[in-house]
């Protein structure tokens, strides 16, 4: 007979669920951090005949119409949340969104990229701390360290340079907080509300907000080969906006966050693959001190799960 009861059933359910969401949360945040990068590597080809804000406009219509479509053919049930109470908190994060994101790149007409890099990357530091005050979130002090060592491995990578530091240096901290501030708010929202739908209302914010800039701008000619690229750049960019609102949502902040260093080794794979970048020994060694750092959380996790199985259970 088995004595152990409901109680012991349902306890050892929950533990299985958090750390299985846990994990998917992980992979989320790593297909984001992929899928946003590869964004920026087409824009970045855009970038040398389009102007930035015209960039973000038609790029986020292109988002904004493949959702809108999906949403209303694919999914037009999920469309009946839009009245939903919690969405105040998605019109606040989408404000946030489209705030960091216009805040980071006026900071990066004026600072070079290293610099600009090692300063958005402080991201899971930020989000971690926000984590603690702001959703009561625990935090061990290897975890703690691990992000910590994370960090350094990226500043091996993009090796700032001080000289080059200025109070531009400051406008990227503030965008860099605004999407820290974001992403915690992310785990306020309403569980029965979308990820998708919260997709959508991101890009429509981002969308609007460069629509504002472009109209009072001079419009520059678009050709097919920019559209088309574009084009292509939103689906990715709805794909990274989409995992990293299911990353934030399905698992705990402090987990996740710190697996936004993968963003630099995909930038390096893209460097060496798009333009022929070579990361020199510097970059390689802090290549190897960020995965290892990654590897190390992900084994921490493990015998996290190991140890919160109920006693009797047998390790797989």
């Amino acid at each position: 007979m088995d004595r152990r009861g409901p109680g012991r059933d349902r306890k050892r359910s929950a533990v299985t669920m958090s750390h299985l969401d846990a994990r998917r949360g992980i992979l989320a945040m790593c297909l984001s951090m992929a899928t946003l990068l590869i964004n920026d590597a087409l824009v970045k080809l855009v970038s040398e005949r389009l102007p930035t804000d015209q960039i973000v406009f038609l790029r986020g219509c292109f988002a904004s119409l493949v959702l809108l479509v999906w949403l209303a053919a694919a999914q037009p049930w999920v469309l009946r949340f839009v009245r939903h109470r919690g969405m105040i908190h998605v019109g606040w994060r989408s404000v946030l969104d489209a705030l960091s994101t216009f805040t980071y790149l006026w900071a990066l007409f004026h600072l070079p990229l290293p610099n600009i890099s090692a300063i958005n990357l402080s991201s899971p530091l930020m989000v971690t701390v926000l984590a603690v005050f702001m959703l009561g979130e625990k935090v061990a002090w290897r975890r703690w360290s691990a992000i910590v060592v994370g960090l350094v491995g990226v500043l091996m990578i993009v090796q700032p340079s001080s000289d080059a530091f200025n109070w531009f240096s400051v406008v990227a901290i503030a965008a860099t907080l605004m999407g820290a501030v974001r992403d915690v708010m992310t785990r306020r929202i309403a569980q029965e509300i979308p990820s998708i739908l919260v997709t959508f209302a991101t890009a429509v914010a981002v969308t609007a907000v460069a629509g504002a800039s472009v109209a009072v701008t001079q419009w520059t000619p678009v050709g097919a080969t920019d559209l088309l690229l574009l084009a292509t750049a939103s689906v990715f960019l709805i794909g990274g906006y989409h995992f990293i609102i299911v990353a934030m949502r399905v698992a705990e902040t402090s987990i996740v966050s710190p697996f936004r260093y993968t963003a630099i080794l995909w930038a390096i794979i893209l460097g060496y693959v798009v333009w022929g970048d070579v990361p020199n020994p510097l970059a390689s060694a802090g290549i190897v001190v960020l995965v290892a750092s990654g590897l190390y959380l992900m084994h921490r996790e493990r015998l996290a799960r190991r140890v919160a199985r109920p006693s009797g259970e047998i390790a797989a």
